[in-house]
């Protein structure tokens, strides 16, 4: 990973808006992975999955999800109102899940996403159908299991940590019901990362792969395509 560049900077002067002369803020950083200054202010949300998006370096397309926390840190430290402000809007939009399709009304593969927070379900509801699957959402595993028995999917991405019923929790007892045994499950989590955690997610419940968060389109679309195969629609 690139080294972070101290230079996470305010413009010291907004430059001036040429059509109406007034003064426009701006927010200029480098990239934490490529170092190429941009203005964090005009850059566009990226489409991982993680409760808190970050914004997309113009120059190599990278956010900093995966930046050292230092650099996050630094981002916000110095991130002036108009900032915290798109950030602000970005957290109202809440994000009100659509109605699952019944399982007769959907084509295969289908794609079961049980996450509780609402972000994520946003983004990957989005790039799953993007790329030519259809999602089904569950908020927590207890309506992940469920969902679970009532869908079949081809392929469960589930949260680690949730209310009511652990997402590795939900996962052993999948494995372990002979009805829904074989089914693909990939454990996701953003704190337990550890290769302890790893080792007993495979050892412990079975999982058919432990990723860490954030997960980027990139990441996202090649764990889809490991297990389901290309069916991009064109």
């Amino acid at each position: 990973m690139c080294s972070v560049n101290p230079a996470c900077t305010i413009a010291a002067k907004p430059p001036m808006d040429s059509e109406n002369g007034s003064l426009q803020e701006t927010y200029v950083v480098s990239c934490f992975a490529c170092q190429a200054p941009f203005d964090a202010l005009q850059g566009c949300w990226c489409g991982c999955l993680v409760a808190k998006r970050t914004v997309v370096c113009p120059s190599c397309l990278n956010c900093f999800c995966k930046a050292p926390v230092s650099y996050r840190q630094r981002f916000w430290e110095l991130a002036p109102q108009g900032m915290w402000d798109r950030a602000i809007f970005e957290s109202r939009n809440a994000f009100e899940p659509p109605p699952n399709p019944r399982p007769q009304e959907m084509a295969r593969p289908i794609v079961l996403v049980v996450d509780d927070e609402r972000d994520i379900q946003r983004v990957a509801l989005h790039a799953i159908g993007t790329l030519g699957y259809g999602a089904v959402l569950a908020a927590d595993g207890a309506q992940g299991l469920e969902l679970a028995k009532k869908y079949r999917p081809d392929l469960i991405l589930t949260d680690a940590f949730m209310p009511k019923l652990d997402g590795r929790e939900m996962c052993r007892k999948l494995k372990e019901d002979p009805a829904t045994a074989g089914l693909k499950i990939v454990v996701m989590t953003g704190i337990y990362t550890a290769a302890r955690y790893r080792s007993e997610a495979f050892r412990e419940f079975h999982a058919d792969d432990y990723l860490s968060k954030p997960i980027e389109f990139r990441e996202l679309r090649a764990l889809l395509q490991k297990y389901l195969g290309n069916h991009v629609e064109g």
